[in-house]
């Protein structure tokens, strides 16, 4: 038992010296509240406390596992890479002349540019430089306690970067008539890098084949989030929901919970009423939410449906437009649902912002 609690203190010790350390790192900023289902935004500061300069690769906000709720697995709410992959026709490495030359050729016309993995261009953030990233997500209850965002980074001391790292050589740039061009990078003692502002096209991190060597640094720090559940909670909706939904989100003009499946349609669930529709809106529903809309706005149908053209004219939701406008089909997101069990009806959907026939389901 005494080896256990041991055991134990030094597993505390540890995560309190990693939990200091990620604050060096990391500043979070959250809305001070927000209710459930609501979108809102997270600023994560990326601050380099070293006395070098660091490289972040990504910076990613996750919720982490809940077994009591349907994300039983990490799940990614943004994410940011700092880093692309060199674009030419051909990159060559010459370790003797301690460059990379990256070849640009035209081809009828077009660059033919391919991205090469081995040769990135990074983000390069100098002692006490700081970088930030905005992340917008939907809200849930759990992600009170299970927020995080993660930091994965290399350090100029790490032989990830030691002897790896190029600079571009001054070049003009090409003329209108040039058809092959030749960039230059050359390698650079990275303890004196001796650039105020370096840009990520200016350099290279090169990645030799087969190269093994010790794995980034990563830091972990919780997002604080005060998340209040609604008076219908996801909660309670997920409870009548069927399990498996490959999206959710909250319709707030419906007060509703849309739950998105792949083989059965959207369900929608409120505290009184569970509507069950065939096409796939969540996604639609969450695009809305965002942007706090009032109205759903799709250009008129086909010509082939000319039913559901008459219905949408009938009901006022076709709406004449000046010329040499178009008319325009606006729905009010109070109505949206009634109207799409009615489109149904009729055999359309509503996919990618456009009318489309419904498929026919399994047996009819």
């Amino acid at each position: 038992m005494t080896k256990r609690i041991a055991a134990a203190i030094v597993l505390l010790i540890v995560a309190a010296g990693c939990d200091r350390l990620a604050r060096k790192f990391i500043i979070v900023a959250s809305t001070p509240k927000v209710t459930e289902g609501e979108w809102t935004t997270v600023t994560v500061t990326i601050r380099n406390p070293e006395t070098v300069p660091i490289v972040p690769l990504t910076l990613t906000l996750y919720a982490r596992p809940d077994p009591t709720e349907y994300f039983s697995a990490r799940r990614v709410l943004g994410q940011a890479n700092f880093y692309q992959p060199l674009q030419a026709t051909e990159v060559h490495h010459l370790p003797t002349l301690n460059r990379i030359e990256a070849i640009h050729v035209r081809d009828r016309g077009k660059w033919r540019r391919v991205p090469d993995s081995r040769f990135l261009h990074p983000r390069i953030l100098l002692p006490g430089k700081t970088l930030s990233e905005t992340f917008t997500f939907q809200a849930f209850a759990a992600y009170r306690h299970l927020l995080y965002c993660e930091l994965v980074y290399l350090s100029f001391d790490s032989e990830r970067v030691r002897g790896h790292l190029f600079r571009r050589k001054t070049l003009k740039a090409p003329s209108l008539e040039t058809e092959r061009y030749t960039e230059t990078f050359e390698r650079v003692d990275e303890n004196r890098l001796g650039d105020p502002d370096p840009q990520p096209h200016d350099y290279l991190l090169f990645r030799p084949r087969g190269y093994v060597a010790e794995l980034p640094l990563t830091l972990d720090r919780r997002v604080p989030l005060n998340v209040q559940p609604r008076p219908f909670s996801y909660r309670r909706a997920a409870e009548r929901a069927r399990f498996g939904a490959s999206a959710v989100c909250f319709f707030s003009a419906q007060s509703m919970w849309a739950f998105e499946y792949p083989d059965d349609g959207t369900w929608f669930v409120g505290p009184d009423l569970t509507l069950k529709l065939r096409g796939q809106y969540a996604t639609l529903i969450a695009n809305l939410e965002r942007r706090n809309a009032a109205s759903l706005e799709l250009p008129p149908p086909p010509a082939q449906a000319a039913p559901l053209r008459d219905y949408l004219a009938k009901a006022g939701y076709l709406e004449a437009a000046p010329k040499p406008h178009a008319p325009v089909v606006a729905i009010p997101l109070d109505n949206l649902l009634t109207v799409i069990e009615k489109i149904e009806a009729l055999g359309w959907t509503i996919a990618g912002g456009r009318w489309a026939p419904l498929s026919p389901q399994p047996g009819s």
